[in-house]
């Protein structure tokens, strides 16, 4: 089962990766960019240029995204990763509460840490220094 949650957590932290990026690259790239490749004959600019017609809408839907994802991640990673952790500290004759707050210390700094740099702050920079290609 700990396999499957932390499968599940990996998903959720590129799902929300996703989402971040799309938002990003939604505001920051052009719509002259976007025409250009519209008039190129792009499909995918096509549907690029009406969301950020859009933006608003789109925008939500992004933010919606990554808060679900969040929130899910927060579900199911952290007890993923403190059951990780827990064995060890019992192995280590950690008592029942010192096993507790550790674990649940650590894997929320572990789940958080790799929440923040992959599901937030390489995708925003993806999308920022490539907006066309992400759109």
């Amino acid at each position: 089962m700990t396999a499957l949650n932390l499968s599940l957590a990996v998903f959720l932290v590129l799902l929300n990766g996703f989402f971040v990026a799309a938002e990003f690259a939604l505001v920051k790239v052009r719509s002259t960019q976007l025409q250009a490749a519209v008039d190129r004959g792009s499909a995918t600019a096509k549907l690029a240029l009406e969301a950020s017609r859009h933006l608003d809408a789109y925008l939500s839907a992004t933010q919606l995204g990554i808060t679900l994802a969040s929130i899910g991640l927060g579900w199911v990673g952290e007890p993923a990763v403190a059951g990780l952790i827990e064995p060890l500290l019992h192995q280590l004759g950690a008592s029942k509460k010192v096993v507790d707050g550790v674990s649940f210390g650590v894997a929320f700094t572990l789940v958080s840490a790799f929440h923040i740099v992959l599901g937030e702050l390489a995708p925003k920079s993806w999308a920022i220094q490539r907006p066309e290609s992400l759109t």
